[in-house]
């Protein structure tokens, strides 16, 4: 992952730097496991102090997405994310199918016959239990989205619901419900925020990763080359990478114009100068008043699909194992 330090934006050098690391293990980008530059590496490659640098991995160990592990560097945390069993596991998987194989071919056994044998086994469990989970985001809105995209991946009788950590703070209620849940969905950057909150639950916790939507791919690759081009984003430490994001799907574009929502002289600058506003998720406020000629659109995530079936599936199918066994049991 490259990361790179924009002078131009109202946003501190830490802010930047942290804001990317944790768009990365958001986005898959930096997997878990993933070693970083040394401090005095990732320092002198962006033309910033060490110190910087250090104090920013030591904010990230504390919110226990980084990890120090001594004579050896920094890495990205395992605990930030399930793909690293989820990867073991179906390695091992993979192994023992093997094995079958070697055995049945040992005993003169043809493939056709073994599927048939395996196909009659798997019906056993064919009378699978339902899984309840609970996406747990930050914005309402954003969250029932991701919901809506990950509905259709589960199976039929699954339920998945959307619920924010602001509301589980404002409302006790709701997080005793969260009990009845089989498994919490998360953020991969947001998983310890979601752990520090739902403790009480003691329901297990899965992420998934994001990448911008189609729509917002879309929408940006057909600007007009004489569009003029504004970014809002509500938390700074996300504008950066933001911006990036933006360069990257409207390089036809000449360079945009970035801001804070919360910078008021910032907002008017772009209604003033500009054609197209791109907000990020939980800037909608920005199209409050916003003058009719300017056209304004959501850069929006959606759940990475290889992550939902790489990470997310296996571990809701072994949570459904369980439960029809203790059925029958």
């Amino acid at each position: 992952m490259k990361i790179r330090i924009d002078r131009d934006l109202p946003v501190s050098i830490s802010q930047q730097l942290r804001g990317q690391i944790e768009y990365g293990i958001a986005c898959g980008e930096l997997p878990p496991g993933e070693q970083l530059p040394s401090v005095r590496e990732l320092a002198e490659e962006l033309g910033i102090a060490t110190m910087t640098v250090s104090q920013v991995y030591k904010e990230l160990q504390s919110a226990a997405l980084l990890e120090s592990q001594a004579g050896r560097g920094t890495f990205v945390s395992l605990n930030g994310s399930n793909a690293p069993e989820g990867q073991e596991r179906a390695l091992e998987l993979q192994r023992q199918i093997d094995r079958l194989i070697a055995i049945t071919d040992a005993h003169g056994v043809s493939r056709v016959e073994l599927a048939g044998m395996v196909n009659a086994r798997l019906g056993r469990y064919a009378s699978s239990q339902p899984i309840k989970l609970v996406f747990v985001g930050i914005f309402l809105e954003a969250t029932r989205s991701y919901v809506s995209d990950l509905r259709p991946m589960l199976q039929p009788g699954d339920s998945i619901q959307a619920t924010t950590l602001e509301q589980l703070n404002l409302q006790p209620s709701g997080l005793r419900s969260l009990k009845k849940a089989d498994l919490l969905v998360a953020i991969a950057h947001r998983k310890a925020q979601v752990q520090a909150v739902t403790a009480a639950a003691k329901v297990p916790i899965a992420t998934v990763n994001f990448i911008p939507s189609a729509r917002t791919r879309t929408a940006l690759a057909e600007l007009s080359p004489r569009s003029h081009l504004g970014i809002v984003s509500t938390f700074p430490e996300f504008l950066p990478t933001l911006k990036s994001g933006v360069e990257r799907f409207a390089s036809h574009l000449d360079a945009p114009l970035a801001t804070l929502l919360e910078d008021r002289a910032g907002v008017e600058r772009l209604k003033r100068t500009c054609d197209v506003i791109v907000y990020a998720t939980g800037s909608g406020a920005i199209l409050e008043g916003l003058p009719e000629h300017i056209r304004a659109f959501e850069y929006r995530h959606v759940p990475d699909p290889r992550s939902v079936e790489r990470d997310l599936l296996p571990i809701i199918e072994r949570l459904r194992e369980r439960k029809t066994e203790a059925i029958r049991q």
